[in-house]
């Protein structure tokens, strides 16, 4: 039996399909479970949420495997899954952590997850690291902006990241999960090319037929103005800071983990944009 976290997210949605369709017993920790209602019927939930001791403990029985992401990292919520877990009988987790904890200096964004991170390294527990660098469904930020006509705001200059599809990364979780010999290892996930927030709007405005202006501005800049608008602080600085790495390049880092791990290379942004269309109201 598998138990997954953020089942209702992309990747933890993702993870959930594929695993039911090899034919696994998977178990989805939802809060809502009116917004599971997208998984395949023959996945078991359990509800609850992941300052929910008890709630976890019983998603756990019968559990060999935890798939555990958090929508922000919490070494107490950390903690609490790993009480569950060892609880259990659980001896494995699978945790959707970040670049940011192998970069140094961490950005601000990284140390906080690798705080997180540092939790489960120091239980008793087998841990498999997945190192996501930014993600394809970030370019979904742009979407209101792209609606109302308005440039899409580009803090990060000519600075490369390595967007990757949340489907590979389950595509890599699911592999994991179910082979033991990715016990106790980390990899670092992204798509098969870098690329400059100007060039990922570029693909996105051909994919969508129209044209997408980018206006630039400083990372400082962008979080001032998300702050006028009511973004609290810390996020905004948080962001801020994130942005600086990849304003920097330090974040253009490519490897080969998604198809030395699934045999199958990760998909390009070009494809992401094709096939989430539909998502921008095209």
């Amino acid at each position: 039996m598998f138990l997954i976290t953020g089942a209702t997210g992309n990747v933890g949605g993702e993870l959930a399909t594929i695993l039911a369709g090899q034919g696994h017993a998977v178990r989805a920790y939802v809060r809502n479970p009116a917004r599971a209602s997208h998984l395949p019927e023959e996945v078991e939930l359990a509800v609850g949420d992941l300052d929910d001791a008890e709630a976890l403990r019983a998603a756990c029985e019968g559990v060999d495997t935890v798939f555990f992401m958090q929508a922000t990292p919490s070494p107490a919520q950390a903690e609490t899954l790993v009480d569950a877990a060892t609880a259990a009988g659980v001896t494995h987790v699978v945790v959707l952590s970040s670049i940011g904890t192998v970069l140094h200096p961490m950005p601000v964004i990284g140390a906080a997850i690798n705080a997180r991170d540092e939790v489960l390294r120091s239980s008793s527990l087998e841990v498999t690291y997945l190192r996501p660098n930014t993600l394809t469904t970030n370019a979904l930020w742009w979407r209101e902006a792209i609606t109302a006509g308005r440039p899409v705001p580009n803090p990060t200059d000519e600075g490369l990241t390595g967007p990757v599809d949340p489907y590979d990364i389950a595509r890599v979780a699911a592999v994991v999960m179910t082979d033991p010999t990715h016990r106790g290892h980390g990899y670092i996930l992204n798509g098969p090319e870098a690329l400059s927030t100007r060039e990922q709007v570029r693909i996105l405005a051909d994919v969508l037929g129209r044209q997408i202006d980018v206006a630039d501005c400083t990372p400082g800049e962008l979080a001032e103005a998300s702050i006028a608008a009511g973004t609290p602080g810390p996020q905004a600085r948080g962001l801020q800071d994130l942005q600086e790495l990849f304003r920097a390049g330090r974040s253009g880092v490519l490897t080969d983990d998604v198809r030395n791990v699934t045999g199958v290379a990760p998909r390009t942004f070009r494809r992401w944009c094709e096939l989430h269309r539909d998502d921008f109201g095209v």
